[in-house]
């Protein structure tokens, strides 16, 4: 696998360029700006911030041509039925330095084998990768106009690399004074994983106005109002394939006696699971992690593949759930993730992982490891365990009340 998977999921940073750069041709669907906070009932605001810079042409480091050869890829157009929708994010525009979250709206037939990832230029002459439908883009410091790809990709071999489908959004950032980061906005909205599809949200709100009415939009054409500032709601995955990721926009707006309203947005992922009377591809058994002296995490994993067939294991993908709700995704080869002790046969093995004390800081709620590979027909083999999981904290913020129901 080697160069093939490198070129596809390595989160490369081969840097491109340090200067802004302006508003792409129109080419993504525009994705609707969230409303003004509503400031007629906080205390006067700070002035607002400079209004974004003209339109120039696109700078030719930003086009896909430009970052594939950053990325050292060799990129061929695929035919593809996948079709991304829309990019949402969480808000209009960022302050210089601060983070944006965005996700992919996917539609069409998936393409099985298919990998999400977002690519864009970064100073110095490459580019960064990430995977995933989702992204917390770190906004540089510098204000500006900036590009963000999302691509829907297939290995190829070497370091050819399929783009079935892919989307461009401009991205505004600004210079931004005191009182105006994220940290001071009046509104945010909070997002806890109960179960399988199933979420809590909390609305966050920091003013001393009185709220009297919550309006939530699930992403998936599911609405519900409250009085209450939280809600739970749990997403019908019926058709999602067996560890397939799909994200949806949750939007919220607070509506005041006095005043227009506030809104917020936040996205949540949602994984497939596989039906419950098809037999596991490999017995797979993992011990209970347990702390390392020099700090750290470590499990035990054993994995016994069946007589009948021969599987070839190939990437190892690590999800970080964090307590907001958001998910960080990183993939690397499987044998630099699964420290193999002893090889058994048909591709089974007898390891373990290790988790640092770096990855699981106190906003991790808990890491899922994915591995993936194929037997020897062809056919996709995924087993999956968690390395670490922290304990959730005695009560709920704020609230303690049964969380209603839409």
């Amino acid at each position: 696998m080697g160069l093939s998977v490198s070129a596809l999921l390595l989160a490369l940073v081969v840097a491109l360029w340090s200067w802004p750069i302006s508003e792409a041709p129109s080419r993504a669907a525009p994705v609707p700006e969230r409303r003004p906070l509503a400031t007629e009932v906080r205390s006067p605001a700070p002035p607002a911030p400079a209004p974004p810079p003209s339109r120039v042409p696109v700078p030719a480091v930003s086009t896909a041509d430009a970052i594939s050869a950053a990325l050292r890829e060799e990129r061929v157009s695929v035919a593809s039925s996948v079709v991304i929708e829309g990019i949402d994010r969480d808000r209009p525009w960022v302050c210089a330095g601060e983070s944006m979250g965005l996700s992919a709206r996917l539609g069409g037939e998936p393409e099985p084998g298919a990998v999400y990832r977002w690519v864009w230029p970064v100073s110095g002459g490459g580019a960064e990768l990430h995977p995933g439908p989702t992204l917390q883009w770190r906004a540089p410091e510098t204000a500006g106009r900036y590009f963000v790809r999302f691509q829907v990709c297939k290995d190829l071999g070497g370091r050819r690399v399929g783009v079935l489908a892919e989307r461009e959004i401009e991205l505004d950032v600004r210079r931004c004074g005191e009182g105006e980061g994220q940290r001071h906005e009046p509104l945010r909205l909070g997002v806890v994983q109960r179960g399988h599809g199933a979420f809590a949200f909390q609305a966050l709100y920091q003013g001393r106005e009185r709220i009297v009415a919550y309006t939530w939009d699930f992403g998936d054409g599911s609405t519900a109002s409250t009085s209450e500032p939280l809600v739970e709601h749990t997403y019908a995955l019926q058709g999602l394939g067996a560890q397939e990721i799909k994200s949806f926009t949750v939007r919220l707006q607070a509506r005041f006696e006095q005043g227009g309203p506030l809104e917020a947005t936040a996205f949540v992922l949602a994984r497939g699971q596989p039906p419950l009377e098809t037999p596991p591809p490999v017995d797979l058994r993992v011990s209970r992690w347990r702390p390392l002296p020099e700090g750290g995490w470590r499990s035990d994993v054993v994995v016994r593949a069946p007589e009948e067939t021969d599987i070839t294991w190939e990437r190892l993908e690590r999800i970080s759930l964090h307590w907001d709700g958001q998910a960080d995704t990183t993939t690397r080869p499987w044998r630099e993730v699964i420290h193999v002790e002893e090889v058994l046969e048909h591709g089974g093995f007898r390891g373990y992982v290790t988790v640092s004390a770096a990855e699981a800081t106190s906003d991790i709620k808990q890491l899922l490891d994915f591995l993936y590979g194929h037997d020897a027909t062809g056919k996709d083999v995924v087993v999956s365990w968690s390395p670490f999981k922290r304990e959730p904290p005695a009560t709920l913020p704020e609230e303690q009340k049964p969380l209603p129901r839409k």
